[in-house]
């Protein structure tokens, strides 16, 4: 609208400078001057009813206005059957009730807990107890060597500090007699 504006302006001011134009010519006044801006002559600009637009610069919205959109469809994607399975299964099939143990029959690790949902979580995702346990297991004694790796260093770095010893070699010189004592063939100039 601004720009709008701006040509508007444009279009008027040269229109009101057409009559001076001929008088140019002849050299009494400027075309482009002061001569003109003194002349009087206004231009008037229609701002409509709205008083005058400008034309705002302002940051994009469309990125925020896409990421809204995907988070509703991908939600409503998701949460919606999510929210239908567990309110079905809760109506139909409901939490489980405690029950004595027949003789002989020992329970899987997922029949402990009393929620469906719950239930199918521990038998298919998770890993059984028994698992987890050895797991941990598994992780202290990698620990534990580490500390016995670090402590062995620790006791080297001392016994070599101690004796004079060191990680370092030597090699043995090569005798003398392998050295070509000849003058060159042809000298460096």
């Amino acid at each position: 609208m601004a720009a709008m504006s701006l040509l508007l302006r444009a279009a008027v001011a040269l229109g009101s400078r057409r009559p001076l134009a001929c008088s140019a010519v002849w050299g009494r006044v400027p075309l482009l001057g002061r001569a003109v801006t003194r002349s009087g002559v206004i231009a008037p600009v229609r701002y409509s009813s709205h008083g005058k637009r400008m034309f705002v610069i302002k940051a994009t919205e469309y990125y925020d206005k896409r990421f809204l959109r995907l988070l509703k469809f991908y939600f409503l994607l998701t949460g919606v059957p999510v929210v239908v399975i567990a309110t079905l299964i809760n109506v139909f099939i409901g939490e489980a009730e405690l029950a004595e143990i027949p003789e002989g029959y020992v329970p899987e690790h997922w029949e402990y807990h009393r929620h469906p949902i719950t239930r199918w979580i521990a038998r298919y995702i998770l890993d059984p107890p028994e698992k987890e346990y050895e797991k941990v297991l598994a992780w202290v004694e990698m620990e534990r060597e580490k500390n016995e790796l670090r402590h062995e260093a620790k006791e080297v770095k001392r016994l070599m500090k101690k004796r004079g010893d060191g990680p370092w070699h030597h090699y043995d010189t090569i005798g003398t007699s392998l050295i070509d004592y000849d003058p060159k063939a042809t000298p460096d100039s």
